[in-house]
């Protein structure tokens, strides 16, 4: 979805875009791109984390909670009620067996959502603005599951390198391969970040006055 018109700025509103159809801007009228549906990356990672010990199913509650680092469940609620569940603060068993699968609904609450924009760019089309939906429980993973939700729209061989030096915007990098490539705002501890909506309009125009300086080899 776009949220705005990189030619003249003007917001483009949701009930003007139809998901699978050209957009065209109704102030300038020039052709924005296709409107594609946001791409939302939800992991459920309540089996990795009893893997890891960071947390267990509760014998009393059969609730998946986290687990201290002193190795006992964190004070939780029993489902559905006020009082505090008498399993908290007991140490919990490496061999409890997988949660129902109800459980993995209980720690949707604690997980962190990040939304991100970044600009895409196929071979031989015109670029268009992407948003990925990430959430994810360990912040560890961060960087692991934008690499995934990279791989869905590159595939396995792509790799990152800066943004063009001469363009000068030193805080952008490109991630892609010969066939396509996107543009995301670096994050200090690896992986991308939410690019601002001037950043995106700076990437777009770039894009289309110096392709060529945007170019992945073949090998």
């Amino acid at each position: 979805m776009f949220s705005f018109c990189p030619y003249c700025g003007q917001t483009i509103g949701g009930s003007e875009q139809v998901e699978g159809k050209m957009l065209v801007c109704p102030a300038c009228g020039k052709t924005i791109g296709m409107v594609a549906a946001p791409k939302k990356v939800i992991v459920d990672q309540t089996e990795e984390l009893i893997r890891k010990g960071k947390a267990a199913c509760c014998q009393v509650c059969h609730q998946v909670v986290e687990v201290r680092a002193g190795g006992t469940l964190v004070p939780h609620h029993a489902r559905g009620q006020k009082k505090i569940c008498p399993g908290s603060g007991k140490p919990y068993q490496a061999s409890e067996p997988p949660q129902p699968p109800a459980a993995s609904k209980d720690l949707r609450a604690s997980m962190t959502r990040d939304v991100i924009k970044m600009v895409l760019c196929k071979r031989n089309a015109e670029p268009s603005i992407e948003e990925l939906t990430l959430e994810y429980l360990d912040k560890s993973d961060r960087v692991r599951l934008q690499i995934e939700a990279l791989r869905e729209m590159l595939g396995s061989d792509f790799r990152m390198k800066p943004y063009p030096p001469q363009l000068g915007r030193n805080d952008l990098a490109l991630w892609g391969n010969a066939a396509a490539f996107v543009v995301a705002r670096k994050h200090e501890r690896g992986g991308y970040q939410q690019m601002p909506d001037a950043d995106i309009a700076a990437v777009l125009e770039d894009i289309r006055n110096s392709r060529s300086a945007f170019a992945f080899s073949e090998g």
